[in-house]
């Protein structure tokens, strides 16, 4: 027995007709949502606050740096002393 021709345009707009609504509707919700989630271009006002405050950081890690460099040397410095200081004697022999 052939299927119902009715019964199969059915099927097809129940399949269909909601797809493309989908589709028709879902697509430029979408691409509103993706606007706004996208991050804002920064005001240029805020980009010299910002470059401003980076090179306080930047003169920042390099004193720290140097400082770090000075006390590494003390310590070599104070090693190398004590290790002159601490060197093995030898004990004397009765000849």
């Amino acid at each position: 027995m052939p299927p119902d021709p009715n019964l199969i345009v059915h099927e097809v707009f129940s399949w269909v007709v909601p797809g493309l609504v989908t589709i028709v509707l879902g697509f430029p919700i979408v691409r509103l949502i993706t606007k706004w989630l996208e991050p804002r271009p920064v005001p240029p006002r805020e980009l010299s606050t910002i470059s401003g405050r980076l090179e306080k950081i930047e003169a920042a890690v390099d004193a720290i740096a140097i400082e770090v460099e000075r006390i590494s040397e003390s310590q070599r410095f104070t090693a190398r002393l004590r290790s002159e200081q601490q060197s093995p004697r030898l004990p004397r022999g009765n000849a």
